[in-house]
């Protein structure tokens, strides 16, 4: 009853091409922007931005995979920074940062266009809003149960629960941003082959810096699982290799 009154005139119902489902969004698309355009100051502020020339060529390629989103309702802002990691992300709103050091790996705008289209897919997708919504809602039931219970126990097996399921979210968010991708990067004449190429260079970095193949409490998936997704995504049909990799068939 106090859910409902709470969020009575706030939430509204819509149909999502990305994801072809309808789905229930707290946030406006103006309150999406002005978000994601905050948290963008924050961002230019902590990065150095990457030379003029290699602003261009993402903007470019960026510009092309926009065109072709599913979602028309924002305006697209691509920026590269300089950062040692290899690394790209999505802000609420459209905006779209890549570093640099990514940038370096790649030996052809498909690479790169392979990169821009999975992050525009989460865009599409409205995945960092429902990411957020997700955590408003949780916060407002920890309020709610603190006042039924005060066992710090229920509380941190609350809390467990919830980094679980925003974990397993997020895996499938990765996934349906790769399909995406690979939607995105065909429509806009780019090769969806070459997201493959930028995982398996992504993942020697990762082995020659010594990090741990253990995935349960990272965001993304085994690189295996995604490279499967994206092969049936664009094959439309499943190998052997990609289905022992599903997420369903794994056992961590």
């Amino acid at each position: 009853m106090l859910m409902g009154v709470i969020f009575s005139g706030c939430l509204t119902t819509e149909y999502n091409l990305a994801t072809q489902k309808h789905e229930t969004y707290l946030y406006s698309t103006k309150k999406e922007v002005s978000l994601g355009r905050k948290v963008a100051s924050k961002m230019d502020e902590q990065f150095e931005p990457a030379d003029q020339d290699m602003q261009c060529r993402v903007a470019e390629i960026g510009r092309r995979l926009a065109e072709v989103s599913d979602r028309q309702d924002i305006v697209y802002h691509f920026k590269v920074i300089k950062d040692k990691e290899v690394n790209a992300l999505a802000l609420p709103g459209g905006f779209i940062y890549i570093t640099d050091s990514l940038v370096n790996i790649a030996d052809s705008d498909d690479e790169i266009a392979g990169v821009l289209a999975h992050e525009i897919g989460h865009m599409a997708a409205m995945h960092a809003v429902k990411r957020i919504q997700c955590q408003y809602f949780y916060n407002l039931l920890r309020i709610l149960a603190a006042r039924a219970c005060s066992n710090p126990r229920v509380n941190q097996g609350a809390d467990f629960a919830f980094a679980s399921l925003i974990v397993a979210y997020s895996q499938e968010d990765e996934i349906q941003a790769d399909k995406l991708s690979v939607k995105y990067t065909k429509k806009a004449g780019f090769n969806p082959y070459a997201l493959l190429i930028m995982l398996d260079k992504i993942q020697e970095i990762d082995r020659r810096r010594g990090r741990r193949n253990f995935t349960y409490f990272k965001t993304h998936p085994p690189v295996a699982t995604r490279k499967g997704a994206i092969r049936e995504a664009i094959e439309g049909e499943i190998d052997f290799e990609g289905y022992i990799n599903r997420p369903e068939t794994i056992i961590y």
